[in-house]
């Protein structure tokens, strides 16, 4: 009979001499930025108090229960990440689950999920209720990206 020998990273690891150098990671700053599950301080911090007053902050309100919001956060994640889905401006993500944070839903008077609410200078510029095919969202990030802040 022959015998299969399995040959798993962990085994090979730690059957290495000790002259062996390990992969080093390091992280690089990032220039747009994703708050996930956004406490309220984060919210005040990210969303209200931006640094930047022309930035556009996209607020995803959603619940881990959700079937439409499982669709649409991860499509948000990847065009708030591509500035060439935003006309080359950079866009903040973040997501707010209503369950854990019902005192901002309530402010904010989400009444359906998923709800995206743009932001600029602290203040709501546009939303749109349920998930919407990507082409859609791609022009409608860019219309938000290129209004003025509310006043």
């Amino acid at each position: 009979m022959f015998r299969q020998i399995v040959r798993s990273p962990f085994v090979a690891s730690a059957t290495r001499s000790a002259n062996v150098s390990r992969r080093a990671f390091h992280a690089s700053r990032v220039a747009k930025e994703h708050y996930l599950d956004a406490t309220p301080e984060v919210f005040e911090r990210r969303v209200i108090d931006a640094e930047d007053p022309n930035k556009l902050v996209i607020v995803d309100f959603y619940a881990d229960w959700c079937g439409p919001c499982k669709t649409l956060t991860p499509l948000l994640k990847r065009v708030t990440s591509d500035v060439s889905e935003t006309d080359g401006q950079e866009v903040d993500l973040v997501t707010v689950n209503t369950d854990e944070q019902m005192e901002l839903a309530q402010k904010y008077q989400i009444r359906a999920l998923p709800t995206v609410t743009a932001f600029k200078g602290g203040k709501p510029l546009g939303h749109f209720v349920g998930a919407i095919p990507p082409h859609q969202l791609g022009e409608t990030l860019k219309t938000w990206v290129a209004s003025a802040p509310p006043s």
